[in-house]
């Protein structure tokens, strides 16, 4: 008799090769589909970064505006709005790193823009003020 009939002496257990296989098929389909995720969720926050930064100097604008009946023209942005006390300090870069384009003539009018996700101008991806309000709103709209 053996002593394996009756339960005494196992086999010894392990996975097989068509279970690691599995295992690892599983493991490529969930990092498909979390790593574009990824990138869609990090682009959407540094657009909502991006949107909040313009609305705070977009309201230094309209703050300095108020004061001196005129936007700030090209050449003294943004250091007028940190001498004039009305920003502590400006953001110059966007959240992908690349300077907001401030234009004005020093009148009564400017226009605010970053880029985008894309980085180049034009396209569905820019974010636009234009005297205080925002005109284009990125990639990912607003709700």
């Amino acid at each position: 008799m053996s002593l394996r009939k009756f339960g005494f002496l196992k086999e010894k257990s392990g996975f097989t090769l068509v279970e690691l296989l599995i295992v690892i098929v599983v493991l490529v389909i969930l990092t498909a589909i979390v790593i574009p995720s990824y990138a869609i969720i990090t682009n959407k926050a540094k657009e909502t970064a991006a949107e909040a930064e313009m609305q705070n100097i977009a309201k230094a604008l309209e703050v300095y505006s108020s004061e001196k009946n005129s936007y700030p023209p090209e050449a003294d942005y943004p250091e007028i709005l940190i001498t004039s006390g009305i920003m502590h300090s400006a953001p110059e870069k966007d959240p992908w790193e690349i300077s907001y384009e401030y234009s004005s003539s020093g009148g009564n009018s400017y226009i605010l823009e970053s880029f985008g996700i894309n980085k180049v101008d034009g396209g569905d991806d820019d974010i636009v003020f234009v005297n205080g309000a925002m005109t284009e709103d990125g990639a990912h709209p607003n709700s």
